[in-house]
């Protein structure tokens, strides 16, 4: 059974957010948290930028370091499943 929706507040760079969500409430802080990290990290790297700019120089960064994560989890899916059958034709070799 699917959780209900629940409102969590917390505060990503300075400003204050109700987010509604069926994850767990320390769930949402930490994913609130993680955001608002980063857009301080963007904003210390890139004085004087509009909280506008800073949200987006935040979302492309997140976005670059999940594709990255994709694209290495794709080679890893890719290097197992040609050792496992690299493993089961020698298995079926050894078996005729």
């Amino acid at each position: 059974m699917a959780q209900s929706k629940q409102t969590t507040k917390t505060t990503i760079f300075g400003v204050e957010y109700s987010i509604t969500s069926d994850r767990n409430p320390d769930e949402v802080r930490r994913i609130a948290k993680f955001v608002d990290d980063k857009m301080w990290e963007i904003s210390e790297n890139n004085n004087l930028i509009s909280t506008e700019k800073v949200a987006i120089l935040t979302a492309l960064n997140i976005a670059e370091d999940y594709l990255g994560t994709l694209e290495q989890r794709k080679r890893e899916t890719d290097r197992v499943e040609r050792k496992t059958s690299s493993i089961i034709k020698l298995i079926d070799e050894t078996r005729t």
